[in-house]
């Protein structure tokens, strides 16, 4: 499989992604709106009967205060006049003695009072304009309680409005209107309205903070959205243009080899200079973006420049003929040389696309290069062939690949997984058979990515293999993983010192046995696991350096 579709791949997760990053926005304002909705109907509840024992301790004091005279009571209560009034409009009782004269007497007031159904209730100028006064109706009796300030707050963030006769009651914010939301004194309130006998209390409860936090987080996930989308753009747009740039310096060493190749059976006199600079003609006048394919042209064009000289001798001399067959095949193995450097290259670009891989998943840092080091280490100590550890350094990076296609909650959530999103997190090694085909050149990458998590003993996954079964590369990264899993701290844990980790591998603990590795390996790493704590130490430095860099 091309990188490219690998980057396709990713690029559509991250789309998933952004879909439930905007998804989760728009949850938050929908939560966020249903527990202020729920709030305000509870706060109004507890306001209305706060309210109501408010009035129920008003009447009680009124028809006390009826019966005896005492100012004192008045200003308990926050009542700065009081009358007894009879049926007649006559004023019974004053307090104090010295309070207004009955031609004050608003009639219709009374009236409405005399023949209202309720004990208690508020009115309005029944003796001057705009005062207010408490009323009850005590036997054929009519009480009045003059009240300055009839405020009910309760805190900051909620309090009650009166409305009587479609008017606001209130002293302190002077307010006319009130509408479902509300801007006041620079926040925002929604209302609810009850009734209560004559009046309308209104409840404003201040959503300013959650108006706030919701618009904060908002911002937030949309700047991942965004970022999101311009990080994978770069991406995909480097990918496809490392490859075309492969393919033409591909296709170039292609012809030239091939050209090289019949002079195995055939003298100079039979080729012409055109065959080779045929070689040249597509990449001559390209400039390439990456440092290696820039490198790989320079070595080709030196070459081809190098056997046209050649030419040139070989015309002038035939004597000459066999030592330039000997500098032609000297040439041959430099350009081999080079073809083997173009294929490090395609590796080196394998660990540039790993650790876009472990971006999307790992916490760790250098998660992927401290386990390429681990799994060179054990396949040298088990004396391999250096091509092998050079593809089990490379590709070993690539062990989580398939990663690429799991949920990102999933992968980076906090604490432990359901048994659904654990199946789910299982899945990342079938996906990686998905993401490398049948391709040949990555049957070790292949092999490392979809057994790494299988067990010596059979106890692994996805297919329960054992013993020999398991490919030697992966059963190799299988420890080498194990480790750096073990001495690194996750959100749901914190990492393991080497020594603990040494004696859970090597003695077992309540998930990890011994009986889980190839016992060969298991033995190299008993010999020198103080070489993994070196090469841990190392990377966690250099972690920390690039943080410190960061931070500077």
């Amino acid at each position: 499989m091309r990188y490219t579709n690998i980057m396709k791949k990713h690029i559509k997760n991250s789309i998933i992604q952004n879909i439930i990053f905007l998804s989760i926005i728009t949850i938050i304002w929908l939560l966020s709106f249903f527990y202020i909705s729920s709030t305000l109907t509870s706060i109004s509840k507890v306001n209305l009967n706060k309210f109501n024992e408010l009035m129920d301790h008003y009447y009680y004091h009124l028809k006390y205060i009826s019966i005896i005279d005492d100012e004192n009571l008045l200003k308990d209560i926050k009542i700065s006049e009081f009358f007894v009034i009879d049926n007649y409009g006559n004023i019974r009782k004053k307090l104090p003695y010295n309070a207004f004269d009955e031609k004050n007497i608003n009639y219709n007031v009374l009236n409405d009072i005399k023949y209202s159904n309720n004990n208690i209730f508020i009115v309005k100028n029944v003796f001057f304009k705009n005062n207010l006064y408490i009323a009850s109706k005590i036997n054929n009796l009519i009480t009045l309680g003059k009240i300055d300030n009839l405020k009910i707050t309760e805190s900051k963030d909620s309090f009650i409005l009166i409305k009587i006769n479609n008017e606001i009651l209130d002293f302190n914010l002077k307010i006319t209107n009130i509408k479902k939301i509300n801007l006041i004194n620079g926040r925002i309130y929604i209302s609810k309205s009850q009734t209560w006998n004559n009046l309308e209390i209104i409840t404003l409860y201040n959503i300013t903070n959650h108006i706030i936090i919701n618009l904060i987080l908002s911002i937030m996930l949309l700047i991942l959205v965004f970022w999101n989308f311009l990080s994978n753009n770069k991406n995909i747009s480097l990918i496809n243009r490392f490859e075309l740039e492969f393919e033409k310096i591909f296709n170039s060493m292609d012809i030239l080899l091939k050209e090289l190749k019949i002079l195995d059976s055939q003298s100079f006199i039979n080729l012409s200079p055109k065959d080779f600079e045929e070689a040249l003609n597509s990449i001559k006048d390209d400039e390439f973006y990456f440092e290696e394919l820039k490198e790989l042209k320079e070595v080709e064009i030196y070459t081809i420049k190098e056997i046209l000289e050649l030419f040139e001798e070989i015309s002038a001399s035939n004597e000459q003929m066999e030592a330039t067959n000997e500098e032609l095949e000297a040439l041959y193995n430099e350009l081999e040389k080079a073809y083997n450097d173009l294929e490090d290259s395609y590796r080196k670009f394998s660990s540039h696309l790993s650790s876009i891989a472990e971006k999307y998943d790992e916490v760790t840092g250098t998660h992927i290069e401290r386990v390429s080091a681990y799994s060179k280490l054990i396949a040298e100590k088990m004396n391999f062939d250096s091509k092998f550890i050079k593809n089990i350094e490379i590709y070993s990076s690539l062990h989580d690949i398939g990663k690429l296609l799991v949920s990102h909650e999933i992968l980076n959530k906090p604490g432990g997984l359901t048994k659904t999103e654990y199946e789910e997190m299982k899945k990342h090694t079938i996906y990686a058979e998905k993401i490398f085909g049948d391709d040949v050149r990555f049957k070790i990458a292949k092999n490392i990515a979809m057994y790494h998590h299988e067990r010596y003993d059979g106890s692994g996954y996805p297919f329960g293999l054992k013993g020999e079964e398991i490919p030697i590369e992966a059963r190799i990264v299988a420890l080498a993983d194990i480790y750096d899993a073990l001495r690194s701290d996750r959100p749901y844990k914190t990492g393991y010192s080497h020594e603990e980790t040494y004696n859970i591998i090597v003695n077992g603990d309540y998930k990890t046995k011994p009986s889980i590795f190839d016992p060969k390996i298991l033995e190299v790493f008993k010999i020198y696991h103080l070489e993994f704590d070196k090469i841990y130490t190392k990377f966690k430095e250099k972690e920390l350096n690039i943080s410190q860099i960061k931070v500077n």
